[in-house]
């Protein structure tokens, strides 16, 4: 299994890209930053702007091994939201998602805090982009683990031929993501309102290992659902 560092991948960006921070204004040709305009391609990274509901999240790394298997906790009074622990080879990940504060359900891990972070994370409806967009801004994240690198991974090389001049498969791909979201953004918004009853359901679940090839979310294990 493979996972990336997310802290050290962006201390490494930090590092060896120019930025520049401000206000910006993305234009057909170019952007505009602090009144100054600067052309060439331009790929929107700004994040997500729609409407969402946004839940918590928050994530340690602790330096102690807790073995080889990723654990994931689900509590009562965490509707739609959850908690984990991922090894890893320096260290182990523990984190939590919620509408509420997350630390609350933080998993008890002995050991040394190593890094921190968190943030907001948006529950959205993707729209079609209007300009070249990858990550937050295309509004492909996995609505009930706040997953990003998915989407990101998958429409990077279509957009490096969209920069070339065709944008086919840049479009198509982000379509096929989107629908998988929207789906997600469903079955989410079910659980949010059926949560305790949803959480009998998941106990056929307790304890017991599931083995999975690929990116892998709840509504895998659930039935198509129309939209």
């Amino acid at each position: 299994m493979l996972r990336l560092n997310r802290a050290r991948l962006e201390q490494e960006l930090w590092k060896n890209l120019k930025v520049e921070i401000g206000n910006a204004e993305i234009l057909s040709n170019g952007v505009l930053v602090n009144g100054r305009k600067i052309e060439g391609n331009v790929i929107n990274c700004s994040g997500w702007k729609g409407n969402a509901k946004w839940v918590k999240a928050i994530e340690l790394l602790i330096d102690v091994d807790v073995g080889e298997e990723i654990h994931v906790y689900l509590d009562k009074r965490n509707p739609a939201g959850f908690s984990w622990s991922v090894p890893l080879p320096y260290g182990t990940l523990v984190g939590a998602l919620s509408y509420s504060d997350p630390r609350q359900f933080l998993p008890h891990v002995k050991g040394r805090v190593i890094e921190m972070h968190g943030g907001a994370i948006p529950r959205v409806r993707p729209l079609e982009p209007n300009v070249r967009s990858l990550g937050d801004a295309t509004g492909n994240i996995k609505t009930f683990t706040g997953g990003g690198i998915f989407g990101i991974a998958t429409l990077i090389d279509p957009l490096v031929d969209f920069m070339s001049g065709d944008p086919k498969g840049y479009f198509e791909t982000y379509k096929k993501i989107s629908s998988e979201v929207q789906k997600q953004y469903k079955l989410t918004s079910l659980l949010e309102r059926t949560w305790r009853l949803a959480l009998l359901s998941v106990k056929l679940f307790n304890g017991k290992t599931i083995t999975v090839k690929e990116e892998f979310d709840f509504h895998s294990l659930l039935p198509s659902i129309p939209h």
